[in-house]
């Protein structure tokens, strides 16, 4: 029988060493592994970077990071940032880089043993483009001044050096031949533009603009004409006024607190007091909260009863007066035609031609500032409609004809007869 040359001593003493061997092996460790990069969120001047530590090697990780180059070769200069890493994973924001741009980036880790790479991954960078701007329609026009909104819709190179509103009178603004421009520097993308100093009835072209180190980009073309004048009322507050076929009109609502001999028209004790039993009631009302916010009442106006609207103080500036029912048709007809009561007139412009602007109206800018009835309750017209008052007493004493302008959409204009003693709108139109 052949015996083995290993005695069992010998087997002993070569399995101690193969394990003290193992042993040490781990203590010591071997260089980390770490994976190829993922980029994403690419833009001009960065983008991110992830990337995995595959292994540690068997001991802690002392650096990791990223680096990158326009070559790929790490030999070449190149770049470095020191991320660190939570749970084998690395994470870091480029924001460094140039525009239109070539460039490989590999992640990186090292434990005590030595640092590795992983493979370079490449990107680019965007190009910087023309920034996008949209113009939105005015926000209000006058006989003299027009305020536009706009908004930024995008400028990738996050560094706009100038934007605002280009207008002329020729149909294509820009800011090589705008008449005027109006440069804002906001933080916020949305931006508003006052322009004054135009001329009444006039028709301008505005558009927004939005220059950057890629050029000038410019919004839609909007169009509008100016009205064709101004009347102050005995507080001093200003009306653009409109002329609509043979009629001048006032372009917003009367806000007045005086008559035009300078009596102040009265007011209830409460905005919201009962006068249903008063006789022949003379008050004017601001819509509830209106009286500490005038910018509303600038757009909303103030409401009257019936018997404010025909005292013979004139609750009109000199020079105007309540519409009768029959102006008020008049106007209906003229901007309707054979069909008077189809429009809402709400409308700022209610003939656009862009091929002939000279046929663009200005409109009669109707105002939802909703009403009171006699009871003290206030209905908003956003959700009830506006009525406006003519001079014209109805078929019953008791109420006053007036014109309804409902809230929804393919609304029609209507006239009814309401109670003298409701709070309604007013416009005045030129003797």
């Amino acid at each position: 029988m052949r015996r083995s040359i290993f005695s069992s001593s010998s087997i002993l003493y070569c399995g101690l060493i193969f394990l003290f061997s193992a042993t040490a092996c781990r203590k010591e460790g071997y260089p980390p592994i770490v994976g190829e990069p993922k980029v994403s969120q690419i833009y001009v001047h960065g983008a991110k970077v992830e990337a995995e530590i595959l292994s540690d090697g068997g001991i802690d990780i002392t650096t990791c990071g990223f680096c990158w180059n326009t070559t790929g070769y790490v030999s070449d200069d190149h770049t470095c940032a020191e991320t660190g890493q939570i749970n084998g994973q690395l994470m870091f924001m480029l924001d460094t880089l140039k525009e239109d741009t070539r460039y490989y980036v590999w992640a990186y880790a090292g434990n005590k043993k030595a640092v590795t790479y992983g493979s370079p991954v490449a990107f680019r960078t965007e190009a910087i483009r023309v920034p996008q701007v949209a113009t939105y329609p005015a926000a209000m026009i006058t006989h003299n001044t027009v305020i536009i909104n706009a908004c930024m819709a995008e400028d990738n190179s996050f560094n706009t050096i100038e934007r605002g509103i280009c207008w002329s009178t020729s149909p294509n603004p820009t800011l090589e031949n705008a008449e005027r421009k109006a440069g804002i520097n906001a933080t916020m993308p949305s931006f508003t533009v006052i322009i004054t100093g135009l001329n009444p009835s006039t028709v301008y072209y505005f558009r927004a603009f939005a220059t950057n180190s890629a050029g000038t980009g410019y919004g839609g073309i909007l169009s509008y004409r100016t009205f064709d004048g101004s009347v102050n009322d005995y507080d001093g507050f200003e009306y653009s006024t409109v002329r609509l076929g043979d009629q001048e009109w006032m372009a917003s609502n009367l806000r007045s607190t005086y008559f035009s001999n300078g009596e102040s028209i009265p007011k209830t004790g409460t905005e919201t007091k009962n006068i249903e039993n008063e006789l022949n009631p003379v008050y004017q009302w601001p819509f509830l909260s209106h009286e500490d916010h005038p910018e509303l009442l600038q757009y909303d106006g103030r409401l009257y009863t019936w018997y404010a609207v025909t005292d013979a103080r004139n609750l009109c500036p000199d020079g105007w007066h309540i519409p009768s029912l029959e102006e008020w048709n008049e106007l209906l007809h003229h901007i309707g035609g054979d069909d008077p009561y189809s429009n809402d007139l709400r409308g700022i412009s209610y003939r656009t031609d862009p091929l002939n602007p000279e046929l663009t109206e200005a409109g009669f800018m109707a105002q939802l500032a909703g009403f009171r009835n006699a009871s003290g309750l206030f209905k908003n017209g956003f959700d009830y409609g506006t009525y406006w008052w003519t001079s014209t007493t109805g078929t019953s004493d008791q109420n006053g004809f007036a014109v309804f302008c409902s809230p929804h959409e393919n609304s029609r204009v209507n006239i009814w007869e309401e109670s003298k003693k409701d709070g309604y709108s007013v416009r005045c139109v030129k003797d």
